[in-house]
């Protein structure tokens, strides 16, 4: 894909998720859920032990691993301190019912691992990795995934 036209698409996925945000807040289901989540990192703590960052995905309904749908992968925002998957549920669920595989990635914050903003930034960029390395699995076109997050996640992405 043309660098122009690859611009473009996440141009246009971002304006169009940042239109849906207003709309979406204004008549979000509280209850909504992940169609699945999908360990992609696994860490280790500072006292010796492990904990894992999921993915949490939200598919089109018809989605096939065949398939090569277009793809986002949200990182939610809280001042690198805090925050959760959940804060994009509602555009993930809005894009999947209209043919795009939607992610909400979580990724380590200072309150739930003691850590500074850049291994918030290994985190995202782990989870792109992540996505692109199983594209096919996911039924999603691997030149076609965008980022995006709200405030620090936005930095994340």
């Amino acid at each position: 894909m043309h660098y122009s036209h690859s611009f473009a698409f996440v141009l246009a996925v971002l304006l169009l998720v940042s239109n849906l945000a207003h709309a979406q807040s204004k008549n979000s289901d509280l209850n909504l859920t992940a169609d699945e989540t999908i360990v992609y990192k696994s860490i280790e703590l500072p006292d010796g032990s492990t904990s894992e960052l999921s993915l949490h995905l939200f598919k089109p309904a018809e989605l096939k691993a065949s398939d090569q749908a277009p793809c986002i992968v949200f990182f939610f925002g809280g001042g690198w301190s805090g925050g959760s998957p959940s804060q994009f549920y509602p555009q993930c669920r809005y894009l999947a019912e209209r043919g795009m595989v939607a992610i909400s990635a979580e990724y380590r914050t200072k309150s739930s691992h003691r850590v500074e903003p850049k291994y918030c930034v290994f985190d995202g960029k782990s989870a792109m990795r992540w996505v692109r390395g199983h594209a096919e699995q996911l039924g999603v076109d691997p030149n076609r995934i965008a980022a995006g997050g709200g405030s620090a996640g936005g930095h994340v992405a």
